[in-house]
């Protein structure tokens, strides 16, 4: 059995309930779709409603779930590019 089944037996819940209530948990998805093609699949994602995580299985979701960007956003967000696009320029807030 590997790691992710027994963390998916920790919950009680099909992979497809923790998928989307982790997808839930994002202040920015709106309307997740679920993609249903029969009844029992609609009635398994809908609970997805009820998967309550510990504190720590959402931050291991997102760990799971990270995404390298690579280049360009790599080179994007150094140093010396932020230099060069600002070019050093520092702001000031208003008073």
């Amino acid at each position: 059995m590997s790691h992710s089944s027994r963390r998916l037996r920790q919950l009680g819940r099909t992979p497809a309930q923790v998928g989307l209530a982790w997808t839930l948990r994002n202040p920015g998805v709106t309307a997740p779709t679920i993609g249903a093609r029969t009844p029992a699949q609609l009635e398994d994602n809908l609970g997805a409603l009820e998967v309550g995580f510990t504190a720590a299985q959402p931050a291991r979701l997102d760990e799971a779930g990270a995404i390298d960007l690579g280049f360009p956003h790599d080179l994007l967000a150094g140093d010396v590019a932020r230099t060069l696009i600002r070019g050093d320029l520092k702001l000031e807030t208003r008073r």
